[in-house]
């Protein structure tokens, strides 16, 4: 979770992270808890969003080679094996919304571990802070 080492700068953007889980409440809080995330957390259980996304699904490239070297490397730095949780198949994305709604930016992830890295999602938020100041919108 490396965009919570980021909270000043999202503040200063005036970014709202929102975790999207299509797993039960009990299992999401768990996580933000373990991760110490403080990101708002929204239920997806009938996965609309996966779907309005285009969010893979995949078993294969789920668990991966690449996938359990990096749950080898956070089970070495200490991390806690929760199990399999829900779906493991179910794919992620990280997705930048302006606050006029457009969609600025969408990752699909191909596996687990593919991520943007944080320095790219900072950009485009501030990308979008300075184009919603020129129209005039005071975001």
């Amino acid at each position: 979770m490396q965009l919570r080492q980021h909270n000043v700068q999202l503040e200063a953007l005036r970014a709202q992270v929102m975790v999207i889980s299509f797993g039960p409440m009990p299992g999401a809080q768990a996580w933000l808890k373990e991760t110490g995330a403080s990101f708002t957390l929204l239920l997806d259980p009938d996965r609309a969003a996966y779907r309005a996304y285009d969010l893979e699904h995949s078993l294969v490239r789920s668990w991966g080679p690449g996938v359990w070297l990096r749950y080898a490397q956070l089970l070495l730095a200490g991390r806690r094996w929760r199990g399999i949780q829900g779906d493991s198949g179910q794919l992620g994305g990280d997705i930048v919304v302006d606050s006029s709604g457009l969609i600025r930016f969408v990752h699909r992830s191909h596996d687990p571990t593919d991520r943007p890295p944080v320095s790219r999602l900072l950009a485009v938020l501030a990308n979008c802070s300075t184009t919603n100041r020129k129209a005039g919108t005071g975001q």
